[in-house]
């Protein structure tokens, strides 16, 4: 409890814990709106409302909430390693292991509610924007049938945080951490791509191209842009959707918890 009181605080007490909310939100809600502006300019009956909710971006493989939660997490693990903490405090493993299971409580904490407050905000702009497609999103929010993608949209912010966080830690380093939040999808991608296409087209069905590892093109359909709206006609299972969510997560926990015995701190 003390560990998770400490994290708290530090977290409500940085600056940049309010900075990063305040750009998040508003590269958001703008995002939204020039989303919905670029389908009226294009003639469209409407934009995809899941895309609108959770300001998909092509070139970006994660939502701009994710990043966001990834920079506060690696931010927070960085904080240890500017301000340490005197070596006795931390000597003992289950005091380091008890921060580091306070870092990522609060951290997710803070992710579920940023990712919570991007949807609330761009749903906002919707309704001003778009009030029939709010209307019928309003309407099913109140009947509890929400698109499934919302909730893999939070689960996807959640595990920035946590990629952020994990990331700084293992490498003792906030710009490392940061780093690996943008890395990991596009390491993800792939891999991913080859097992899913070899599964579905059998041995010789799908051919692994090399221009395909690093995609930075707008038209590429990332993995994760089936919870941001992004190329809708592209469908993820809800199994494959959570190993590419949980096995980042899964990795780095387990590095770290490899590498902490040989520690002395954070």
């Amino acid at each position: 409890m003390h560990a998770l009181t400490y994290e708290r605080r530090r977290l409500t007490g940085v600056r940049s814990t309010w900075l990063v909310p305040v750009v998040v939100l508003a590269a958001s809600a703008t995002v939204a709106a020039l989303t919905l502006r670029q389908a009226a300019a294009a003639g469209s009956p409407a934009a995809d409302p899941l895309r609108v909710l959770t300001a998909g971006l092509p070139l970006l493989p994660l939502p701009l909430a994710a990043l966001g939660a990834g920079v506060v997490g690696a931010l927070s693990a960085g904080h240890e390693f500017r301000h340490p903490a005197p070596l006795a405090l931390l000597r003992p493993l289950r005091r380091r292991l008890a921060l580091l299971v306070a870092k990522l409580v609060v951290v997710g904490a803070f992710g579920a509610l940023l990712g919570a407050a991007t949807l609330l905000l761009d749903a906002a702009v919707l309704h001003v924007a778009d009030h029939g497609a709010a209307a019928a999103l309003e309407s099913a929010a109140l009947h509890g049938h929400l698109p499934p993608a919302l909730g893999g949209y939070l689960a996807l912010v959640l595990a920035g945080g946590w990629i952020g966080l994990l990331g700084a830690v293992l490498l003792r380093s906030a710009a490392a951490g940061m780093l690996v939040l943008i890395t990991v999808p596009v390491l993800i991608e792939p891999v991913a791509s080859a097992v899913f296409g070899q599964a579905a087209g059998g041995n010789g069905g799908s051919a692994l191209h090399w221009h395909r590892l690093f995609p930075v093109d707008g038209h590429h359909a990332w993995l994760y842009g089936a919870v941001s709206g992004l190329h809708s006609g592209t469908t993820v299972s809800d199994l494959g959707l959570a190993i590419a969510v949980v096995a980042p997560v899964a990795v780095l926990l387990l590095a770290y918890l490899v590498l902490l015995p040989r520690r002395s701190a954070l």
